[in-house]
C-alpha cells in the first residue's frame, strides 16, 4: 500500500468517497487488432471511405504503367483508403472503375487488410476471382496466388484455421484496360461457398491479448523504428493524426505525469481520460449487453519531429446493461509508461470510437529537464480511485501508478464537482547515498491564500527504493492548490497541483 503520515495526510482507499465513477482500460478487456482510417474520393460506393467497424481496410496505391505483377505494398505510399466488409466486384468494364477509386481506372493496386474471428476450427476453403492480379494471405502465409495480368480468373486454396483471431490480407491490382474484377469467397467446414463477409467473422471480446510483436506489421515507415514501429490496430489512429484538418468529434483529455527515478531516463505515464457519455456503444438486446470499442494512440516526437516512443491500446469490451449508467456518468481512463531522456517533446494523441466511426485528436508538450540532484519527486496526480492491481500484475511492473498490489487511477480533470473529496498521489525518490531520512513539506492554499502547512518525516522506501504516497487534499469550494516539497540533506524538490471545486 502507499505510505501514510500525519492527521491530514492519509491513504486513498476503497472506503474513501468516490466523487467520480470510472472504468480503467488497463484492467479490463483483451486487446484485438483492427484496421485503419483514411479516404479517397468515392462515387459509385463500394463499402465506405470512412472507417467501418471490423472491416477490411484497403490502402489504394498508384503503380507504374505495365507493371506485370502486384507491387511490394511495403514500399508503395498509399494515396487513400477505402473500407468494405466484403470483396464482391464481379467482372465489369474497366471504364466503370473500381468502386471507391476515382481518377484511376488503370494501373492502381489495393492492399486490403483486416482481422477476423473463427468460432469453428477446421479447414476453410477460399476462392479468389480477379482481373488482373490478386493474392490471398492469412496469418502471413499465402493461401492463393492469382497474380499477373490476365482476364477474369478464379483460383482456389484452403487453410486449416484454429479457433480465435486471424489476420487476412488481399492484394489486388488493375493493369491495362478491358475489364476488372475482385471477388473473395469462403466455405467453412461442411458449408457451401459464399462471399466472404467480415461481419460473419467478428472478433470476440474473450480473445486473448496478442503481444505487440506478434501482431502483423502492416506498415514499415522509416519514421517508426524499433519499439515505435506501428502494428495493425494502430493505423486507424495514425490516419486520424495525419488527417487535415484533424478530427475532433468528441472531447477527451490527455496528459503526462513525470516519475524521475535516478540513474535512468525519466519515466512518464501517458494518460487518456474519455467521458463515457461521448462514446458509442452498440446494443445487443438479446445478450443484455452493449459493445464498446476504442483505440488509443500517443506518439512522442522529439524536437526534430522523429517519433521516439509510442503508447497505444485497442480496447474492446462488452458492457452489461446494468453498468451502462455508470459508464455514461463516468469516464474511461488509461495510463501507459514510457521512458524519455532529457529534452522537449511533442505528444500527438488520437482516440478512435470504432462503434461510432468517429475520431478525435489532441496535442500537448513535455519538457523533461536534466536531473540536477539525486533527490527526486514525481508529478502530483489527482486520484480517481485506488483498487487492487489484479492477480496478473507483475511485482516489478514499469507502471508508476502501480505499487504493492494496488493501482492508482489518476484524474485528469481539474474542475471538480461540488462535494468532491480530492486526493493526490505522488512518489518520492530518496538519495540513496544520504543517511538522513527524507521529509516532505505540504502546503494547502485556497484562492491564493495559505490555509495550512505541515512537515513530516517520510517512512523508509520500499524494495524499489521509492516511496509512493497519497494525501487527502483540500475539499472546499474555490480554487485550490497543493504544494509538496521533498527535502533531504541540502537538496529539495517541489511540485504542485491546482484544481477547483464547484460550490454546492
Amino acid at each position: 500500500m502507499a505510505q501514510t503520515i500525519g492527521p491530514e495526510i492519509d491513504r486513498v482507499g476503497p472506503g474513501r468517497p468516490r466523487w467520480r465513477r470510472f472504468l480503467c482500460l488497463a484492467c479490463l478487456a483483451a486487446l484485438l487488432p483492427l484496421p485503419a482510417a483514411g479516404w479517397v474520393k468515392n462515387k459509385n460506393p463500394f463499402g465506405s471511405t470512412t472507417p467501418l467497424p471490423d472491416s477490411l481496410r484497403g490502402a489504394v496505391c498508384h503503380i507504374a504503367s505495365w507493371s506485370p505483377v502486384l507491387p511490394n505494398f511495403e514500399r508503395v505510399e498509399p494515396v487513400g483508403y477505402i473500407y468494405t466488409y466484403s470483396l464482391n466486384v464481379p467482372t465489369r468494364d474497366y471504364e466503370q472503375g473500381m468502386p471507391g477509386v476515382t481518377d484511376r481506372i488503370e494501373w492502381f493496386a489495393i492492399d486490403y487488410q483486416g482481422d477476423f474471428w473463427i468460432d469453428k476450427p477446421g479447414k476453410y476453403r477460399f476462392n479468389l476471382i480477379s482481373d488482373d492480379g490478386s493474392r490471398l494471405t492469412i496469418d502471413g502465409k499465402v493461401v492463393i496466388d492469382n497474380d499477373g495480368i490476365h482476364p477474369t480468373a478464379a483460383m482456389g486454396g484452403s487453410v486449416e484455421l484454429a479457433g480465435g483471431n486471424h489476420h487476412i490480407r488481399v492484394g489486388y491490382f488493375q493493369g491495362p484496360g478491358s475489364a476488372l474484377a475482385l471477388v473473395l469467397e469462403v466455405a467453412a467446414p461442411g458449408k457451401e461457398f459464399r462471399v466472404f463477409d467480415m461481419r460473419d467473422f467478428r472478433p470476440r471480446t474473450e480473445a486473448p491479448a496478442a503481444a505487440d510483436e506478434d501482431r502483423p506489421h502492416v506498415r514499415r515507415d522509416p519514421a517508426f523504428r524499433g519499439s515505435a514501429a506501428l502494428t495493425g490496430y494502430e493505423l486507424i489512429a495514425l490516419d486520424a493524426l495525419n488527417t487535415r484538418p484533424q478530427p475532433h468529434a468528441f472531447e477527451f483529455r490527455a496528459g503526462a505525469f513525470r516519475f524521475p527515478a535516478w540513474d535512468t531516463d525519466s519515466q512518464y505515464a501517458l494518460a487518456f481520460q474519455l467521458p463515457g457519455a461521448s462514446l458509442t456503444v452498440t446494443p445487443e438486446p438479446e445478450r443484455k449487453k452493449s459493445r464498446l470499442h476504442v483505440v488509443l494512440l500517443a506518439l512522442v516526437k522529439d524536437s526534430t519531429g522523429q517519433v521516439v516512443q509510442k503508447a497505444s491500446r485497442d480496447f474492446l469490451t462488452e458492457i452489461p446493461d446494468e453498468r451502462l449508467g455508470a459508464l455514461r456518468a463516468g469516464s474511461l481512463t488509461d495510463t501507459q509508461p514510457v521512458a524519455l531522456p532529457p529534452g522537449r517533446y511533442t505528444v500527438e494523441t488520437a482516440v478512435v470510437d470504432r462503434e461510432g466511426g468517429r475520431a478525435s485528436t489532441n496535442v500537448f508538450q513535455i519538457d523533461n529537464p536534466e536531473r540536477q540532484q539525486r533527490l527526486g519527486l514525481s508529478s502530483l496526480a489527482l486520484v480517481q480511485n485506488v483498487e487492487p492491481a489484479g492477480a496478473q500484475a507483475a511485482a516489478d511492473s514499469p507502471d508508476p501508478f502501480q505499487f504493492q498490489g494496488q493501482r492508482v487511477t489518476p484524474e485528469l480533470a481539474s474542475n471538480l464537482p461540488a462535494g468532491a473529496q480530492p486526493s493526490v498521489y505522488f512518489v518520492v525518490y530518496p538519495d540513496k547515498s544520504q543517511t538522513e531520512r527524507p521529509k516532505i513539506r505540504v502546503q494547502f492554499l485556497l484562492n491564493g491564500k495559505a490555509l495550512a502547512q505541515q512537515t513530516a518525516e517520510l517512512p523508509p522506501p520500499g524494495a524499489s527504493g521509492a516511496i509512493p504516497m497519497t494525501i487527502g487534499a483540500i475539499a472546499l469550494p474555490g480554487n485550490c492548490e497543493l504544494k509538496i516539497t521533498a527535502i533531504q540533506g541540502g537538496e529539495s524538490a517541489e511540485e504542485s497541483v491546482q484544481y477547483s471545486i464547484a460550490a454546492k
